[in-house]
């Protein structure tokens, strides 16, 4: 699917949700992305979070899974028009927890973490993807 437009202005933080969308959106062939002035749309991350909750302890009380919620905020804009209003991503990922194991736990986070960023891009990429072009207006008829 093409976007929209030929052109767009990623403002995002350079890492995390930003990096993965600016890295995906620079290898589309339909695309560009420009500086502000001379963009068709800016495509805004207004924020980002995650969380980390326990989602099962055994029965000596410790935890045996954990679930991380991720959440992203983002809009689209063209020409002061809200093309996208400020819309909400979440995202859920589950995993069981050992605490004899905890450098591989971080290393499992970190990539549960990375896979949601990957995941909220895409889903980002596809709204982007659904928008119809935005028509000019005629201004004047052939030939009349």
């Amino acid at each position: 699917m093409s976007l929209p437009f030929a052109t767009l202005y990623l403002q995002a933080p350079v890492t995390g949700l930003g990096e993965v969308l600016h890295r995906q959106l620079s290898l589309r062939p339909d695309m560009q992305l420009v500086s502000p002035v001379s963009a068709e749309a800016v495509l805004a991350v207004l924020d980002e979070s995650m969380q980390k909750q326990i989602l099962t302890v055994n029965k000596s009380g410790r935890v045996v899974e954990y679930q991380l919620v991720y959440r992203a905020r983002f809009k689209l804009e063209q020409g002061g028009t809200n093309w996208i209003a400020p819309t909400e991503l979440i995202l859920r990922r589950d995993y069981s927890f050992d605490e004899s194991n905890l450098l591989g736990k971080a290393a499992e986070e970190r990539a549960l973490l990375h896979d949601m960023h990957v995941d909220a891009a895409q889903q980002i990429i596809r709204r982007l993807a659904a928008l119809k072009p935005q028509l000019a207006p005629m201004t004047s008829v052939p030939g009349k």
